[in-house]
């Protein structure tokens, strides 16, 4: 299965068509993973090309694989890409729960790019980062 994600994640797509079905199929893809699969993800993402990442951090869902989902959205958030980090804390933002608040409001280098990135960001990422905030704090 990790190979057909890969193969899916790094053809053309355009953007209606990703945000309209082709994140629900990569999605579906993740759904079928297995332990191995898991690995193979875990092994490789941080050498795939940044739209291919994106794509990964936006279509990951928390009733996925929590733990692997979420240590991956953190690894990526250390990408000196703005809409890969974005991209990554609007998903962690969404996953975020009592069991595993403490290790995603641990990370302090995420913590420290969303101060870094509020007063200059739009008012939608600032929503998103705000959010994301308060959801680790409470």
């Amino acid at each position: 299965m990790y190979e057909e994600l890969d193969e899916y994640l790094s053809g053309y797509f355009t953007e209606d068509y990703w945000y309209d079905e082709g994140f629900s199929i990569a999605r579906e893809i993740l759904e079928r993973f297995n332990n191995i699969d898991w690995e193979k993800l875990q092994e490789n993402i941080l050498s795939k090309p940044i739209d291919w990442q994106i794509r990964y951090a936006y279509c990951v869902d928390s009733d996925i694989n929590d733990e692997v989902i979420i240590q991956s959205l953190i690894l990526l958030s250390s990408i000196d890409d703005n809409e890969l980090f974005t991209t990554c804390v609007d998903s962690l933002r969404v996953m975020v729960n009592p069991n595993n608040k403490a290790n995603v409001s641990s990370n302090k280098p995420i913590m420290e790019r969303i101060e870094k990135m509020l007063p200059e960001c739009g008012a939608a990422t600032k929503k998103v980062l705000e959010d994301f905030i308060r959801k680790i704090q409470n």
